[in-house]
Formats: C-alpha cells, sequence, structure tokens
C-alpha cells in the first residue's frame, strides 16, 4: 500500500481561512484551504487514505470523504507539496 508524504517539511501561517505553507528553500508559497491543510499534516508517510478517512467520516458519509480526500491528495501531488511513498 502506498502512503501520502510530504515533499517536505514547511513553515505555514494562518490568514482567515487560507493557510500560507513556504516552502524553506525556494521561499515559493502554497495557499491552501483549512481541510487541505489538515490533509497536508497527516501525510507522513505512514497514515493511509483510509486513516485520513477514519478522521474526517461522520455519519456514513465515508465515501463521500474518501473521494474528497483522494481529490485533495491530487491537488497537493500536482503542487509538489506531496508524493506517494
Amino acid at each position: 500500500m502506498k502512503y501520502p508524504i510530504k515533499t517536505k517539511e514547511m513553515s505555514w501561517s494562518k490568514l482567515g481561512n487560507v493557510y500560507t505553507l513556504v516552502d524553506p528553500d525556494t521561499k515559493k508559497t502554497h495557499n491552501v484551504d483549512p481541510i487541505a491543510f489538515l490533509v497536508w499534516l497527516q501525510c507522513d508517510g505512514k497514515t493511509s487514505v483510509e486513516q485520513m478517512t477514519d478522521v474526517f467520516s461522520v455519519n456514513g458519509n465515508r465515501d463521500i470523504v474518501k473521494a474528497a480526500i483522494r481529490g485533495i491528495l491530487e491537488k497537493l501531488k500536482n503542487d509538489g507539496l506531496i508524493k506517494w511513498n
């Protein structure tokens, strides 16, 4: 099984409902919403999509939550913030 992992640790700040991740090497910034930020935090190379789904699921909405997490992970990957371990 593959697990998502951050490409590197980044500093971050919050302004309103936007989290800004800052690449320590390039100083490039990435703005993400609160849910994407929480998903990114869990990308440690040990936490599976199923485990992330467990964190966010309530009252039997697992399929919807899992699809949303997969979409968020795809965007994070496309933005260079995570990779699959």
